[in-house]
């Protein structure tokens, strides 16, 4: 049986790619013609910083990571690497950032500067997902014993932080939720209007 804290993992890949495909959506539609949806766009963004770059990334290098390396020195080049994705995250969604605020503004360049700079964070991050349940929860599976799985179920599972009352796990659904109320089918429920 696999350890609860796996399908935790997969699950909120399962949202973060959720996401990115509604990014790389709404871009191609834009590219053929459609007309910005910044409001969607603007709440993809918001989405992707306060749930993976602030809760999910940070978990797996604290916990996740942290105790492979203690089991094992063979996944080290391989965490080093899943780390350093993480790390580049959150400075490309706040140049997607700029570039939409510059997009949304008129400015002739922006629209073609967020449609690659979207491109290049939804591949990084599909990458960065398929490397972590391909390669590295495999080793981490192998290694890591069931003591050390459920310490890792808990800190996944929990995702209220005391010291400052946020409840990502609320936040993060609430901004889902406007994804897909705000976006136009087929991925989401608003209109195409």
């Amino acid at each position: 049986m696999k350890p609860e804290a796996i399908q935790i993992i997969r699950d909120e890949h399962l949202a973060i790619s959720a996401v990115l495909y509604s990014l790389r959506y709404l871009v191609k539609e834009m590219r053929r013609g459609a007309a910005p949806n910044f409001a969607v766009l603007r709440a993809i963004l918001d989405y992707i910083v306060s749930y993976p770059d602030r809760w999910h990334h940070p978990k797996e290098d604290k916990y996740l990571f942290a105790a492979v390396r203690h089991r094992t020195r063979e996944a080290d080049g391989l965490i080093a690497r899943l780390e350093r994705e993480h790390a580049l995250g959150y400075p490309m969604v706040e140049e997607l950032k700029k570039q939409l605020v510059a997009f949304q503004g008129g400015d002739s360049e922006a629209r073609d500067a967020f449609f690659a700079a979207a491109d290049r964070y939804a591949e990084l991050e599909w990458e960065h997902l398929r490397t972590e349940e391909d390669v590295f929860l495999p080793i981490a599976e192998r290694v890591l014993d069931a003591e050390q799985w459920a310490q890792i179920a808990v800190a996944f599972r929990e995702n209220d932080n005391p010291l400052f009352g946020i409840k990502p796990r609320e936040e993060a659904e609430a901004l889902y939720q406007r994804i897909l109320k705000l976006a136009p089918a087929p991925i989401g429920f608003g209109s195409n209007a």
